[in-house]
This record gives structure tokens, C-alpha cells and sequence, in this order.
């Protein structure tokens, strides 16, 4: 059996600090067999991944993770940007025709970005659209507290489960992952074709308050430059200071400053 993380995020994302390097590195020492560097609306990342990934004895498949009319949506195995701005069942059958497979990302939980379940549904009732939707992330480490509905849902659903670590940090890599028969990108496909992935999610608490996002899903760069200022890193207010680049020296060692802080501290900087 195999483990894939297939929503990583790196430096090519607005609201991420992590070089594609450094994912693979962390992707390879984790014992991930494939990954997806999904960027928001951008693919270049994801291109880079594949190319440097046999490097680090994984595969990266390019995708991306696309702003529909409707929601979010990571576009899996395309090797050009889906559109953004265009209805669900639309981006669906474009990433149909890029030769490509879609998973819903972080589903029915409200929160911006996020698919609704009317949207999804309204999706698999259109049979290209449907040819294209093949899973639906049951555990988001960065949205778990609000992953219980599309859980529940999902087994009435035709559609693979994944687990994603969703990380915009390097370390996050690989917290949430997805478990195949096989070992290969093709190995991956063919599970998601035939819905016998097995979401295996990271259960630590810590983990999607301080690891994965920083903060609350609605504004993650304004909390991590809280971060950052509780750290003594910076004193800039605005919210793409947090887009310093991080030596994974200096991420490992505010990763241990963070998790010395007492319970709920973390949120002492996002009002």
C-alpha cells in the first residue's frame, strides 16, 4: 500500500511559506509515496514538484487547487492552469478535457472557499462532470474541527475519500495523508477511479490550530504574522509579512516555541 498528500500548498501560494524543495524533503522523510503541490490558482509550483521529485524517490502529480464560481477545487494530473471564476460542473468538464480528475477540498463545513453540498451533488448529476469528480476530502487537517459533516456524508457519496494535510508549512506535510493499493502516481489514479482510497487522518489537536494553519481558515496569513510577532520574528502589521522565506532550522524551532505555550494561547493575537 501506498500514501499520497495531495494538498499541499508552497511559496507560489499567496497565504504559504514553503519552497517546493522543502516539501519534497519533508514528503520523502515522512515515507509519502506520491504528492500534489495544488497552489491557489497556480501551477507553476506543481510543475516544479514533478520535475525535482524523483530526486527524492516520491512522484509529484501537477494540479493545482482552482477558485471556482462555486468553491474551491484541487484539479489532480492537468499540466495547465484550469480557469478560475467559472461554475463547479464548468471547471469540471475543463479539467475533464486536460485529461485531468478533480477532488472536492475541505467540503459542506460553510467555510469560504468550500463547496456546498448542493453544488457537489448538482456536479454528479451532470455525467461529464461526474467522469471528472473523483473524491471528496473527509479529513483537511486545517478544517478538521469542521470536517464531521463531510464525513458523515460521504458514504452516500460516489466518491474516494482523501485525507489531506492542506499544509502551507513544510512540516505539515504529510499529517493528513492517503492510503492506495500500489505505490505509484498511476497506482493512485486508478484507486481514486475505483474509490479504494483509505483516509488516514492526523489526530493530534495540535496539529490544525498551530501546524497547519495558524489560525482560523478565514484569515490564516493575518494569525501567522501574530505567530511570527509572538515569536519576536517580526514587527511589520501587515499580513504578507509572513511570507518571509524560513530556513527549516528556524520553522523546526518556532514549531517547539509554539507548542511550549499553554493551551489556547495561540489565539491571543487574532481579534
Amino acid at each position: 500500500m501506498g500514501t499520497a498528500d495531495l494538498h499541499i500548498h508552497s511559496i507560489y501560494s499567496h497565504d504559504a511559506t514553503t519552497t517546493v524543495r522543502a516539501i519534497l524533503k519533508q514528503a520523502s522523510d515522512v515515507g509519502l509515496n506520491v504528492i500534489a503541490v495544488t497552489d491557489h490558482d497556480e501551477i507553476r509550483g506543481s510543475l516544479e514538484a514533478r520535475e525535482l521529485a524523483p530526486k527524492y524517490g516520491i512522484e509529484a502529480i501537477p494540479g493545482a487547487e482552482v477558485t471556482t464560481k462555486d468553491g474551491h477545487l484541487v484539479a489532480l494530473f492537468v499540466d495547465t492552469l484550469p480557469p478560475s471564476g467559472l461554475p463547479l460542473v464548468e471547471t469540471l468538464i475543463h479539467i475533464g478535457k486536460l485529461g485531468g480528475v478533480a477532488i472536492a477540498p475541505h467540503p459542506f463545513n460553510n467555510l469560504p472557499g468550500s463547496l456546498s453540498m448542493e453544488a457537489v451533488v448538482s456536479a454528479l448529476t451532470n455525467p461529464r462532470a461526474k467522469s471528472v469528480l473523483k473524491g471528496m476530502e473527509t479529513h483537511n487537517m486545517g478544517t478538521q474541527s469542521f470536517d464531521t459533516v463531510a464525513q458523515k456524508l460521504s458514504i452516500y457519496l460516489p466518491l474516494a475519500k482523501i485525507a489531506s494535510s492542506d499544509a502551507h508549512i513544510y512540516w505539515a506535510v504529510g499529517a493528513g495523508r492517503t492510503e492506495f493499493p500500489g505505490e505509484t502516481a498511476a497506482d493512485l489514479r486508478a484507486a481514486l477511479e475505483k474509490n479504494t482510497t483509505v483516509p488516514i487522518p492526523y489526530h493530534e489537536e495540535f496539529s490544525a490550530r498551530a501546524i497547519l494553519k495558524l489560525g482560523t481558515p478565514r484569515n490564516p496569513a493575518q494569525v501567522r504574522l501574530c505567530i511570527r510577532q509572538r515569536l519576536g520574528h517580526t514587527t511589520d502589521q501587515h499580513p504578507k509579512a509572513h511570507r518571509v522565506l524560513y530556513s527549516k532550522d528556524k520553522e523546526e524551532k518556532d514549531h517547539r516555541q509554539i507548542k511550549r505555550w499553554p493551551h489556547g494561547h495561540l489565539f491571543i493575537c487574532t481579534s
